[in-house]
């Protein structure tokens, strides 16, 4: 398994601002769909009907480079950088053809339902590891 996910999206009218411009928060949206997708194209299709854990958002690091336009193809991508006992660091980039449009890193804490930090579940952090093994 390739340390690299990769999903495509197609850009909307609703995506963008009055100048057809991709609005910059919604880089935030396209690389949340792609980690998502990976989750479950690793088989953790589960992750989101469960109630013990939930991952949030805890940095994030966004560089755009060039503007996404309506209707253009992107390929949003996921690489695993690190792994720690409550959190991982992702590396997200957003693609339209080979041409890099937005870069940014992501680090996501797990934590309890409670809001507590909480330990990554073994098939999440097993996930990470196999991943990793393969840089």
């Amino acid at each position: 398994m390739a340390n690299k996910f990769e999903f495509q999206i197609r850009v909307y009218i609703e995506d963008t601002d009055a100048g057809g411009i991709v609005y910059h928060a919604n880089h935030i949206r396209f690389m949340e769909r792609a980690r998502t997708e990976w989750l479950r194209a690793s088989g953790i299709s589960h992750y989101w009907h469960q109630k013990e854990y939930n991952f949030v958002v805890h940095k994030i690091a966004l560089k755009y480079s060039r503007p996404i336009l309506m209707d253009d193809l992107i390929t949003v991508t996921a690489r695993v950088l690190s792994c720690k006992a409550t959190s991982f660091v992702l590396q997200q980039n957003i693609y339209r053809g080979e041409i890099m449009l937005a870069s940014g890193e992501v680090e996501l804490a797990c934590i309890s339902a409670a809001m507590k930090p909480l330990r990554l579940p073994d098939e999440i952090r097993d996930l990470i590891q196999l991943q990793l093994a393969h840089e």
